[in-house]
């Protein structure tokens, strides 16, 4: 297992309802890549990618306000990605991942992803 916890929600220019250049959509998800990567480094990992696992995604938030979730999964992709590029997992599709989404109270917005192995997705 691993947890992750990136210090910011996930990019903005992912939203399904963003119209922001390609290039600056680009430029987020190389942040977002290297990010996750930077954060899997510090915690050690070392196996081998999993064929099967269990991501876990809590957004952490400081306020009441209204949010829309299924938008913040399509801005999560670009950490999911960043998980396959740093070996944790070996391919992000319906086969090989099952998913769960959450929103939790936090001082700060945060993003904690976990990967759980499991023996089948």
């Amino acid at each position: 297992m691993i947890s992750i916890t990136i210090p910011s929600l996930p990019p903005a220019e992912f939203s399904p309802n963003s119209r922001v250049h390609w290039a600056k959509k680009h430029e987020a998800r190389l942040i977002a890549h290297d990010e996750v990567i930077a954060l899997v480094k510090e915690q050690g990992w070392a196996g081998q990618p999993l064929d099967y696992a269990q991501v876990i995604i809590s957004w952490g938030v400081n306020d009441k306000r209204r949010r829309d979730t299924d938008n913040f999964v399509g801005r999560s992709k670009p950490y999911i990605d960043g998980l396959v590029h740093a070996g944790v997992l070996i391919d992000d599709s319906s086969r090989n991942v099952t998913y769960q989404f959450q929103w939790h109270d936090s001082k700060q917005k945060e993003t904690i992803i976990t990967v759980k192995p499991c023996p089948t997705a």
